[in-house]
């Protein structure tokens, strides 16, 4: 039986190293989309790296395959010789044999140095993954930070799509980073329930599949492996009523398939070689369960191998989380996970409490090592296809050539200048000359979160823009006061801009401007109906509360994960000057009057 089992492994995994990098080998290149040189990279043949995966499985012990199947995190920047998260590290790379490390933060030489050293202590090489939701600068200080994906699919090119990914996949590379954690496939399909807002291509399902046909693409063409999350769905979420912090998609099976699941599906035809699964439930396609799909196999196994056919990599989110851990057991966690049909747990609490668990797990029977062998087969196979077996260190001496570029950062505001999108314009737009001159011109920045350094940075880009521009900040819990203070300088100018860096409430209120500063802006466009443009960073819901100014125009990022948001600042300065015509198009629906596609120009 033992050996039977074994043969079916092998040729399963056949397949899935065909599907799992579905283009490859990727067309060898030595320049990225926009000039710069990098190195080619060729994928290993599918016959190579079985080889390979399967001699190096056969050495390994039992908990040395299970440390394969645990991903910690790490962050870089400046470390001493005896910091002890570095040694906490190397420990964990050495002697835990974990297959995977989830990087945070540091600059690009710093990662590169740290990723290096790490490779060095393992027997095996790491895959070291990132999430690079807004491009590798989301999380390397200096790298390319991308617009969030609803921007991108504001641009609406899947050209320009493909040009950003490659970038991402040269950078990442380049610093010893082979998966991201992304794209985000959650949709957008409710105005009033925007969980995900700009992390979302949005909710039209083609463009979406279009989006991330072309990301696939483009970080395969780079040489770096793509995860479509967060599986079942977050876009769409409500809070399971009595179960503290956990979430559900409390819509009929019908509705399911038709959104979230084409969703993911139009993700596995795209070639991602990982699927990450979420803390969700779905109990209309799992007869009522209230487990999340990081647990529950009629969603991790009988949904996403069965029903969309994905062979590839299938990774837990963050099993740290408190509310997880006091639900399913520190450590009890990771094995209904692997149980449920998982090959990665991702972040859990004890990383070396895992591999205990588990492998108590496989000895007790209750997960046999048949099941292990395959998931770690999957991986090593997928190292060997990135030709880490060969090669597992970057050249440190290479990065500054490669990451955050000039060519990429061109890319970059060309991403921003071509999302940017105008939804309303009640003839304000394009200004006039006299509108332009900054003795004449004030900004009212509108600030949700205390600490925000995003209003501040961009008035100083008005101020160079527009010297002798006046501003106004309106933060929390500012004194009403000062709202009176400003109003003469307001009522006198010719041209009022209003600021607004209103994130929305995740499953609260989408435009969540506070009662005050909401009166005083309606009674600011009151006052001057014809003379206010405002620009939202980053939620296009912000227009349902002040709908009644004179124009309103669009950037998509939010200040942290969610996309680059001051790269929206030089277009927006763009858009006041005449230099940029807006060509962006509404990728979500915000309301009647802003349905998908809305986006004026000239």
């Amino acid at each position: 039986m033992r050996e039977r089992a074994l043969a079916i492994v092998v040729i399963v995994v056949s397949v899935v190293a065909a599907s799992v990098v579905a283009s490859g080998p990727a067309r060898p290149s030595t320049s990225s989309p926009t000039g710069t040189q990098a190195p080619a990279h060729v994928w290993t043949g599918t016959q190579e790296a079985e080889r390979w995966a399967t001699g190096t499985l056969a050495g390994l012990s039992l908990e040395k395959k299970l440390g394969q199947m645990i991903c910690p995190d790490l962050s870089a920047g400046y470390l001493t010789d005896d910091d002890p998260r570095l040694a906490g590290w190397i420990r964990q790379a050495r002697e835990l044999g974990v297959g995977m490390f989830v990087l945070y933060g540091g600059t690009p030489r710093d990662v590169a140095h740290l990723l290096n050293r790490l490779q060095k202590e393992a027997a095996i090489p790491i895959l070291i993954s990132a999430d690079f939701e807004g491009g590798p600068g989301q999380q390397v200080a200096g790298a390319s930070e991308f617009p969030a994906n609803m921007g991108l699919a504001a641009a609406g090119s899947e050209d320009l799509m493909y040009r950003l990914a490659r970038i991402g996949a040269i950078e990442g590379r380049a610093m010893g980073i082979h998966l991201t954690y992304t794209p985000v496939v959650d949709i957008a399909v409710r105005p009033d329930n925007p969980a995900e807002s700009v992390r979302s291509f949005g909710g039209d399902m083609d463009l979406l599949g279009r989006m991330v046909r072309a990301y696939a693409r483009g970080y395969r063409d780079g040489g770096m492996l793509t995860t479509a999350k967060h599986f079942p769905g977050r876009g769409d979420v409500a809070v399971i009523p009595g179960v503290a912090d956990f979430l559900q998609l409390d819509k009929p099976a019908a509705s399911y398939e038709a959104q979230e699941s084409l969703a993911f599906k139009a993700a596995v035809d795209a070639g991602v070689s990982f699927i990450m699964t979420e803390h969700i439930a779905v109990p209309s396609v799992t007869a009522g369960s209230m487990l999340p799909a990081s647990v529950e196999k009629k969603l991790a196994t009988t949904w996403i191998r069965e029903k969309l056919g994905f062979t590839g990599i299938l990774t837990t989110d963050d099993l740290w989380y408190a509310h997880v851990v006091k639900r399913f057991g520190e450590n009890e966690v990771a094995v209904l996970a692997v149980e449920a049909g998982h090959d990665i747990v991702l972040k859990p609490k004890d990383p070396a409490g895992a591999v205990q668990a588990l492998a108590a797990a496989v000895r007790s029977g209750r997960i046999p090592e048949a099941r292990i062998d395959a998931a770690v087969r999957k991986l090593l196979t997928l190292k060997a296809r990135l030709a880490l077996h060969r090669d597992r260190l970057v050249d440190e001496n290479r990065v500054g050539a490669l990451v955050g570029t000039p060519a990429h950062l061109a890319t970059v505001h060309e991403a921003a200048d071509r999302s940017l999108t105008l939804l309303k314009n009640d003839g304000l737009l394009p200004l006039a000359a006299a509108h332009l001159t900054g003795e004449k011109m004030v900004q009212i920045a509108v600030q949700k979160v205390d600490g925000d350094p995003s209003p501040a940075a961009l008035t100083t880009r008005l101020q160079a823009a527009f010297p002798g521009i006046r501003s106004f900040t309106l933060r929390p819990d500012l004194d009403p006061a000062y709202h009176e203070k400003a109003w003469p300088t307001i009522e006198a100018a010719d041209l009022i801009i209003v600021s607004l860096f209103v994130q929305r409430n995740r499953l609260g209120d989408p435009a969540p401007l506070r009662d005050a500063d909401l009166a005083f802006l309606r009674r600011v466009i009151a006052a001057r109906p014809k003379a206010v443009i405002a620009m939202s960073y980053g939620n296009p819901q912000v227009i349902r509360k002040i709908g009644d100014v004179a124009a309103f125009a669009v950037g998509y990022g939010e200040r942290g994960w969610f996309g680059n948001q001051p790269v929206y600042f030089d277009s927006f300065v763009k858009l006041l000057k005449g230099e940029l015509k807006p060509a962006g198009k509404l990728p979500v629906r915000v309301s009647e009057v802003y349905p998908i596609g809305a986006g004026i120009t000239w």
